[in-house]
């Protein structure tokens, strides 16, 4: 299951993870025990794809076998290093060369920063979060910026977490080019540009779309 949605369609991860849960919720024994356990099983893989999606992505790629499943809860439930390993450091997507292709053309037509991206900077931004070496992004607009994203995010192009990511790994900086982006910024942003009414909304949702679409028509790459 999270090799088709994920790896191959291009599901985001935390779609996944709740998708997943819902969906193994209720069963037909009637008994408390087995409801019990039931639940104790479920809470458990919550917590796993919740905390470890390195652990996920590692031994799905190994086999979705029985003994692939038990061997990755083994390692989760008897790890010796305590500290939570937060995986909420990336827009947990992976772009491929067709998607990202798709992806530079509509940043730089909206345009979503000060100058044009190459494709490997806009692999490096999503695939990778890191920005360019020879000086940070600025935003064009910080409304638009945050409303791409935005868009991304409801299509399950990347996380809900984006503005977090955007504004810990200081990935952007605002359109006055003073300072990075924050989450306040962001959300303030987005909240105002959702009120009003802008011809630039339309042009994102097409791009957005468009960039959907492929990530599904390509997601054998992934």
């Amino acid at each position: 299951m999270f090799k088709i949605a994920v790896l191959e369609y291009g599901v985001s991860y935390d779609r996944f993870r709740e998708d997943f849960i819902n969906s193994h919720t209720y069963h037909d024994d009637e008994d408390a025990d087995s409801r019990n356990d039931h639940l104790v099983n479920l809470g458990r893989i919550g917590s796993l794809l919740s905390l470890r999606e390195d652990l996920v992505r590692t031994y799905s790629s190994k086999g979705t076998d029985r003994g692939s499943f038990f061997t990755c809860m083994e390692e989760f439930m008897l790890e010796k290093d305590l500290r939570i390993k937060t995986r909420f450091t990336n827009f947990e997507c992976h772009l491929t060369a067709r998607v990202l292709k798709v992806m530079t053309e509509a940043v730089n037509d909206i345009p979503l920063f000060k100058r044009n991206l190459t494709v490997n900077e806009i692999d490096a931004l999503f695939n990778d979060c890191e920005t360019p070496s020879d000086g940070p992004l600025v935003a064009n607009r910080n409304e638009v910026f945050v409303y791409f994203f935005s868009m991304l995010h409801f299509h399950s192009v990347i996380s809900d977490r984006y503005q977090s990511v955007i504004a810990d790994r200081h990935l952007v900086l605002s359109s006055s080019g003073r300072k990075y982006l924050t989450r306040k910024d962001l959300s303030t942003a987005l909240s105002h540009f959702e009120t009003v009414d802008s011809p630039i909304k339309a042009r994102i949702d097409r791009w957005v779309v468009l960039i959907k679409k492929e990530m599904f028509q390509s997601g054998h790459d992934f």
